[in-house]
């Protein structure tokens, strides 16, 4: 009854993108395992070849894992599509059919091949969890906290929990610093392309500022400035991404990049002009999500990798990332002796 296969070619797993979509959707996925994402993230920076394993029963899709492999050293190794740019991963399996998801790891660590898989999501299915025992040994340790919002109410309503005390000072201290200034303050989202192409050369000027004064990753500049650009423009177009934009008087002051999916809004990327800091335009931005969240039917707001003190300031609660490897002990210690190595290269 169920049939696996790996995907190699990119048009083929294009191909499958709306079967795809719909058992992310039945899945309750988050934006990373979906084909918008995965799929622009190979065409821009993906390296090796391709390897989306998919399980069906007879015609239905019931069970996906986006993945690649490459070769490093002598050994081969599998890790998620989005490797590296905190991509918080996740296999795809449909409710009720655990054996898939055994017959889709089974298939994905095949004998000589080792998974390193990075910010695994805690509730997705990975291998030794379900009924069969996997090939090789498991190794799980934590990575990353990912905080969450619960949207039960606006931006008001949210503040007035007493448990949001500290934030709610934040914003009644920005705001009245804006008054007396004599600055305007609004947001703008863009979740059409018409929008998008007006407010990204603003995106683009906070990204800059931002990173001159602290480098972290500039996501639209360099090597990722096409995957970036392709992601936002692509999501606007298929109702996957808004891009919210905060001024004081006419001059951008923060943005925020939410990945969409049902009812969740992702944060992926966001900035803001320290130069501005003293209206704290990231809080003010954070408010006008929250409105759009509860206006438009969202129940969640996922502030992704990292346990930030702003985003506690924000989030009720948090989910944990994992870091899996599983292979033959061989491949696996020459797998860490070459991370050691690239490490003291790095330093």
């Amino acid at each position: 009854m169920l049939r696996c296969t790996t995907i190699s070619s990119l048009d083929e797993a294009e191909s499958l993108s709306d079967a795809w979509l719909e058992l992310a959707d039945a899945c309750g996925a988050g934006p990373f395992a979906r084909p918008l994402f995965a799929l622009t993230w190979w065409r821009h920076l993906g390296q090796g070849s391709l390897m989306v394993v998919a399980v069906h029963e007879d015609d239905q899709l019931v069970a996906l894992a986006p993945l690649h492999q490459r070769r490093i050293g002598p050994v081969q190794v599998v890790r998620w599509l989005g490797h590296g740019l905190g991509t918080v991963a996740e296999a795809l399996v449909r409710p009720g059919h655990d054996a898939a998801g055994d017959l889709l790891w089974s298939t994905a660590g095949a004998r000589g091949r080792v998974l390193d898989l990075i910010e695994c999501r805690d509730l997705g299915p990975l291998p030794g969890r379900r009924s069969a025992a996997p090939r090789y040994p498991v190794a799980l340790q934590e990575r990353d906290v990912c905080p969450v919002i619960d949207v039960h109410g606006d931006a008001e309503a949210h503040l007035a929990d007493p448990a949001c005390k500290r934030v709610r000072r934040t914003v009644r201290v920005a705001r009245r610093r804006l008054a007396e200034a004599g600055h305007a303050f609004e947001v703008k989202v863009a979740h059409d392309t018409a929008t998008l192409a007006a407010l990204l050369p603003d995106v683009r000027r906070v990204f800059d500022v931002a990173e001159a004064d602290r480098p972290r990753q500039h996501l639209l500049d360099g090597e990722w400035e096409s995957f970036t650009s392709a992601i936002v423009r692509e999501g606007a177009a298929a109702g996957g991404v808004l891009v919210l934009v905060a001024y004081v008087d006419d001059v951008a002051a923060a943005f925020d990049i939410v990945l969409v999916t049902p009812r969740t809004m992702s944060s992926w990327i966001g900035r803001f002009d320290p130069e501005l800091a003293a209206f704290s335009p990231g809080h003010l931005l954070q408010c006008a999500g929250l409105d759009w969240a509860d206006a438009h039917g969202y129940t969640t707001i996922d502030l992704l990798l990292g346990d930030s003190f702003y985003k506690r300031l924000w989030a009720g609660r948090s989910y944990q990332t994992l870091g899996l490897v599983s292979g033959p002990a061989s491949a696996r210690a020459i797998l860490t002796g070459v991370g050691r190595v690239r490490e003291k290269l790095r330093a």
